[in-house]
């Protein structure tokens, strides 16, 4: 018979979800865990090498919203792929923007790696407002030079653990003073909180009404679920999303004990598991960390995308888990008396904005997420 546990594990609709190890019978092409190893591998062309790290990125609903093309042989052109789009959660692009933001920031560091440094010029088209658009984000230039960043080595080690974590190792001060080191910025300002503190209290409440509230939205919720991967054979399939696997899940599956129908109907029991999924979660963190932003621009959403990226690689190098918690940032109707109340709790000024919210603590090792794999992500 299927624990509590194991339930609550398959109904987690959060942003990002551990992928289970892969199958031996998965064919290369279709392992979903293939970009992780050895990215680049083989790679002549230092703009592919490079791409093949940025896919590896942190983004909202494992969506991958990144498309390419290469230009001559020193440019990439940046689009965001629109057919990727979070109507329901994510409104106005701000989310799928921050996980543009990501990517550039591991193209980056890995240009640099090998000796060349990126020269970025955003939206060279213009801001796309109030919705991201199909014209380039950006244009990138190769130019010889770059420092190495120390960051690099744990590209491939970077996760989102959704997991809940040691409540009997609690994260120090003297660790999250470290880890909300960043380089001087007048763009953006990153904050954090431990456990004990009456904001640490306050965000802990506030994130697990904000997943609730999710949840009880039925156009939010339909929009996770349908983009839950359920089995290896889904998983393989697709490649991204939110990946739901254990054993006996085909089973389940066969009994009709795991469906979407189910997942979406108040009043079952895979409903309320859902719903209530995130409190155990909330309540394990050790602390929280956010990013605010001095604007509220597109150019803002990129810079803490960048800075988010190595936030979740310091974490990384510190043995900190790091999980993205931001139903209660998101700009839907339903959701805007919790924003309100997050954006006080954290000091929030008018002219800014909230950009990231995530937990921190200490937890197990987790499977890193799907990928599509590069090839998916260039124009032809």
């Amino acid at each position: 018979m299927t624990d509590r546990r194991t339930i609550l594990q398959l109904l987690a609709i959060s942003s990002l979800a551990a992928v289970p190890a892969v199958g031996a019978t998965l064919k290369p092409n279709s392992d979903p865990a293939a970009a992780w190893r050895n990215p680049g591998a083989g790679q002549k062309d230092p703009r592919l090498y490079c791409l093949a790290h940025a896919i590896l990125a942190p983004n909202p609903h494992n969506r991958q919203p990144w498309l390419v093309s290469l230009e001559g042989e020193d440019t990439i052109k940046f689009y965001f792929d629109t057919s990727r789009r979070l109507p329901a959660t994510d409104p106005y692009d701000r989310q799928l923007a921050i996980g543009c933001g990501a990517f550039l920031e591991i193209l980056s560091i890995a240009a640099a790696e090998i000796g060349y440094e990126t020269q970025i010029n955003l939206f060279p088209m213009g801001e796309p407002q109030p919705y991201l658009d199909d014209k380039p984000m950006a244009h990138i230039r190769f130019v010889k030079g770059g420092t190495k960043d120390p960051l690099y080595a744990l590209i491939t080690q970077r996760r989102s653990n959704k997991e809940a974590y040691d409540p009997k190792k609690p994260v120090r001060a003297e660790a999250l003073q470290e880890l909300l080191t960043m380089e001087p910025s007048d763009k953006l300002t990153l904050a954090g909180t431990l456990s004990g503190d009456a904001q640490c209290e306050s965000l802990r409440q506030l994130t697990i009404q904000a997943y609730r509230r999710e949840i009880e939205t039925p156009v939010a919720l339909k929009e996770s679920i349908d983009l839950m991967r359920i089995g290896k054979a889904e998983i393989a399939k697709y490649r991204d999303g939110i990946d739901l696997d254990f054993p006996g899940i085909g089973a389940m599956q066969a009994m009709g004990l795991i469906t979407r129908e189910k997942m979406m109907t108040p009043g079952t029991t895979a409903y309320q598991q859902g719903l209530e999924q995130y409190d155990p979660l909330a309540k394990s963190a050790s602390g929280y960390v956010w990013l605010i932003s001095n604007s509220k621009d597109r150019f803002a959403e990129l810079a803490a995308g960048r800075a988010y990226a190595r936030l979740n690689l310091r974490a990384t190098s510190l043995g900190i888990a790091m999980h993205p918690m931001s139903q209660a940032l998101q700009e839907y109707a339903e959701m805007g008396t919790i924003k309100a109340e997050t954006e006080k709790v954290v000091g929030l000024a008018p002219d800014k904005c909230l950009q990231m919210l995530a937990r921190i603590g200490y937890g197990g090792k987790v499977s890193p997420s799907p990928r599509r794999g590069l090839a998916e992500h260039l124009r032809t």
